[in-house]
């Protein structure tokens, strides 16, 4: 049993539910920090999906952090919960984030690139 649990993790690298589309384009950020107070930042979403996108942020996330989302050219406006959070080099940080709250992006008439 152990050898067929090795060749299917071996044959899917990536179990996301949904294929990952590039795009570039700003997203308002908000969430509540350490101290309760709110916080506000300015980021680049790098790629979507319909239940998640990555982001790249000026300052780190915690993981499980509740975020509000407003992507206006991707049409997206709602929640999200951040699921990772990586430096990428100097103060920025990829930051996948999966969607919640009935959130949900549709690529039809929204602009990739």
């Amino acid at each position: 049993m152990e050898w067929v649990v090795r060749i299917i993790m071996e044959t899917r690298h990536d179990l996301r539910r949904h294929d990952r589309r590039p795009c570039d384009h700003a997203v308002t950020v908000l969430w509540r920090g350490p101290g309760g107070d709110d916080r506000f930042a300015n980021a680049k979403a790098k790629d979507i999906c319909e239940s998640g996108m990555r982001l790249q942020m000026p300052e780190a996330l915690p993981k499980q952090a509740y975020l509000m989302l407003r992507a206006t050219k991707l049409g997206l406006s709602g929640h999200a919960s951040v699921r990772y959070c990586t430096r990428i080099g100097g103060s920025k940080f990829d930051v996948g984030v999966e969607f919640t709250a009935g959130l949900r992006w549709k690529p039809e008439g929204a602009t990739i690139n």
